[in-house]
C-alpha cells in the first residue's frame, strides 16, 4: 500500500503529491504526438484482430483441439486483469516510461509466441503479450488527454478511435492472408517492427512532462495491497467467465469456485480502496458522479455488443455461406470502416458543439436497430443484407465509444483522469469477456440441441460443437444441413438478445448520462504553458503544481 513518509524531530511529513501532467500542446506538436499514439494502439489492436482467423490452423499445427481457444483467451485475460493498473501506474512513473515498459514486454512476449513449439508455450507467451498489449491503447488515450483539452479532446479521441476501427477492419483480412499464403507465425513477428517503429515515434515525438520524486518516492506511491487484490479478482472472474464459454458448464465447480472467490476478492477491493491507501488504484469518490456509473455500465456493454459481434459475424459467414476467412474478413470491413467515419465524425462534432449526449443516445438507438436487422439474417440472405445491416451497427459503435470518453473525463477533475480512463477500458474487456461467455453458452447450447439426435458418433458431435467451421468440410449434406440450422439458430438468439442490451444501454445513458460544459476556466493558461514547454522554456517545468490526492 502507499503510506506516509516517517515524521523526523518531530515535523510533520509533506504530503504525497502525484505531478499534474497535464500539457496543452501547440497544433503542430499535438500531431506529432497525436500520430505516434494511434501507432501505439493500431499495433496492440492488430495483434489481437489478426489471430482471430487463424486459431484452427494453429490448433492443427499445436495439436490444441478443443482447448485452441485458450490462445485468445490467454492474452485477454492478462490483459483485462492489468488494464485498471495503467491509469495509476502513468500517473506514479510518467506515462512515457510506462508506455515503453509495456512495448517491451508486448515485444518479448510476441516475438516468443512465433516461435512455439507447443501449445503451452503458446499460452505462456501470449499471456504475457497480454500484460503489455492490453494497455498500449489505454495508455495512449490517456496521453492524448493530457495534451488537448477537454473540448477539442472530441476531434483528437474520435480519430484515435478510427485507428481501433481499422484494426479491427484490417486485422482480420491480414492474418487470413498470413493463413492461406505463409504461415500463422507471422501473425506475431509482423508487430515487431511495428512496436519498435511505435517506441521509436514515442521516444522522439512525445515532449510529455517528467514526474516529480526519485523511483523511492514513487515506489512509495503505489497501492501494492490493492493492485494485488484487483489482480486476482480480475484474473478469477475473467477465468471463469472463459472456461463457461466453452471448457466447462456454468454449474462446474471449476467455474462456480472461481466466480465466487473473485466476486469476494471484488468486495475485499472494493472495501480497501474506500477505506486505506493514500493513492488507491481505483479512488472510489469518482463513483459520486452518476456519468461515472452510467459509462460503467454503458462501456461494458459496448465491450459486451462489439466483442461478440466481431467474433460471430465472421464464424457465420463461414459457416452458413461456405465463404472463406478472407472474403469473411472483407465483409466485416464496411462495419469497421463506417466505425471509422462515425468515430472521426462524432469527435469533429464533439469539438464543434461542445455536445456529446445526443451522439451517445443516437448511437445506441441506431445500434440496437443495426443488431435486431442481423438478427434477422440466414442462410438465404443477400450479401447487400449483410453489409448493409452491418453498416448501421458500425454507426453505433462509433458514436459510443469515444464521446463517452469526453463525457466520463469532463465530469471530474484532472487528477482522476488517467485513473477512470484506464477504467473503461476495464469495463469494455471485461463486458467482452462476459460477452462471449454468455453467448458461448447460448449458442453451443442450441447447436448441441440440433445435432444431439443426428446419427453420428459422438466425437465427431463434440468437433462440431467445438469448431463447426473447421467440422463443415467433412460433413454430409444432411448432417452440415443440420449445423448451418443450428448455428444459425443460435445466431439470432444471440443477436436479439445483443439488440435488446443496446436499447437498455440507451435507456441507462439517457437516464445517467447527462451533459457538462467541457470548457475549464484554465485552458488558456494551460495552452500558454505547453506552448512555452514545447517551445523548450524550462520555466514551465519548474512551474508545476502537484495535485494532491483530494
Amino acid at each position: 500500500m502507499s503510506s506516509q513518509p516517517s515524521t523526523h524531530e518531530g515535523v510533520a511529513p509533506a504530503p504525497l503529491k502525484l505531478t499534474d501532467q497535464t500539457n496543452y500542446l501547440p497544433r503542430r506538436k499535438i500531431i506529432t504526438v497525436f500520430l505516434a499514439c494511434a501507432a501505439v494502439g493500431t499495433t496492440g489492436l492488430l495483434d489481437e484482430t489478426m489471430i482471430s482467423v487463424a486459431l484452427p490452423t494453429i490448433s492443427s499445427d499445436l495439436g490444441a483441439g478443443s482447448q485452441i481457444s485458450w490462445v485468445a483467451a490467454a492474452f485477454f485475460v492478462t490483459s483485462t486483469a492489468c488494464q485498471v493498473l495503467y491509469g495509476r501506474l502513468s500517473d506514479i512513473w510518467s506515462r512515457k516510461i510506462v508506455l515503453f515498459v509495456l512495448m517491451f514486454i508486448f515485444f518479448v512476449g510476441n516475438i516468443a509466441s512465433g516461435f512455439s513449439q507447443s501449445f503451452i508455450q503458446l499460452l505462456i507467451f501470449r499471456a504475457i503479450s497480454g500484460i503489455g498489449g492490453g494497455g498500449l491503447s489505454t495508455v495512449a488515450q490517456i496521453i492524448v488527454s493530457d495534451v488537448v483539452s477537454l473540448r477539442e479532446r472530441g476531434k483528437y479521441q474520435g480519430i484515435l478511435g478510427a485507428s481501433v476501427a481499422f484494426s479491427y477492419g484490417v486485422g482480420p483480412v491480414i492474418g487470413g492472408l498470413f493463413v492461406e499464403h505463409s504461415t500463422w507465425r507471422w501473425i506475431f513477428w509482423l508487430t515487431l517492427p511495428l512496436t519498435v517503429g511505435s517506441a521509436t515515434a514515442v521516444y522522439f515525438f512525445m515532449p510529455l512532462k517528467t514526474v516529480e520524486g526519485d523511483w523511492r518516492q514513487k515506489l512509495g506511491r503505489i497501492d501494492f495491497i490493492g493492485s494485488l487484490l484487483i489482480l486476482l479478482a480480475s484474473v478469477l472472474l475473467v477465468l471463469s467467465l472463459t472456461w463457461a464459454s466453452g471448457s466447462y458448464q456454468w454449474r462446474s465447480p471449476h467455474v462456480f469456485a472461481t466466480l465466487i472467490v473473485g466476486g469476494v476478492i471484488s468486495v475485499a477491493f472494493v472495501i480497501w480502496e474506500w477505506k486505506v491507501p493514500a493513492f488507491p488504484v481505483i479512488p472510489m469518490h469518482i463513483f459520486k458522479q452518476r456519468i461515472v456509473i452510467g459509462a460503467g455500465i454503458t462501456q461494458t456493454i459496448n465491450g459486451f455488443l462489439t466483442v461478440v459481434q466481431v467474433f460471430y459475424l465472421p464464424t457465420f459467414y463461414q459457416l452458413a455461406y461456405g465463404y472463406s476467412p478472407v472474403k469473411s474478413g472483407l465483409l466485416v470491413l464496411p462495419l469497421t470502416l463506417v466505425q471509422t467515419v462515425a468515430s472521426t465524425g462524432s469527435g469533429l462534432i464533439v469539438t464543434a458543439t461542445g455536445r456529446y449526449r445526443e451522439l451517445i443516445l443516437a448511437g445506441w438507438a441506431i445500434w440496437a436497430v443495426g443488431l435486431g436487422l442481423l438478427a434477422t439474417l440466414n442462410e438465404h440472405s443477400t450479401v447487400g443484407q449483410q453489409v448493409g445491416y452491418s453498416l448501421l451497427t458500425g454507426i453505433g459503435v462509433g458514436q459510443t465509444f469515444q464521446p463517452s470518453l469526453v463525457a466520463v473525463q469532463g465530469a471530474l477533475e484532472r487528477k482522476d483522469m488517467a485513473v477512470v480512463t484506464a477504467m473503461r477500458s476495464f469495463a469494455r474487456n471485461i463486458g467482452g469477456t462476459i460477452g462471449l461467455a454468455i453467448t458461448g453458452t447460448i449458442v453451443n447450447g442450441i447447436l448441441a440441441s440440433h445435432v444431439e439426435k443426428l446419427d453420428i458418433s459422438a466425437d465427431l458431435r463434440q468437433s462440431i460443437i467445438d469448431n463447426p467451421v473447421s467440422a463443415r468440410a467433412g460433413l454430409s449434406p444432411e448432417v452440415l444441413s443440420r449445423v448451418i440450422a443450428g448455428y444459425h439458430a443460435g445466431f439470432r438468439t444471440t443477436f436479439i438478445i445483443l439488440a435488446s442490451l443496446a436499447a437498455f444501454a440507451f435507456f441507462v445513458a439517457l437516464a445517467l448520462m447527462s451533459h457538462r460544459d467541457l470548457h475549464r476556466d484554465d485552458d488558456a493558461k494551460l495552452k500558454a504553458e505547453g506552448k512555452k514547454f514545447a517551445m523548450g522554456t524550462r520555466g514551465v517545468q519548474k512551474e508545476e503544481q502537484p495535485v494532491t490526492n483530494k
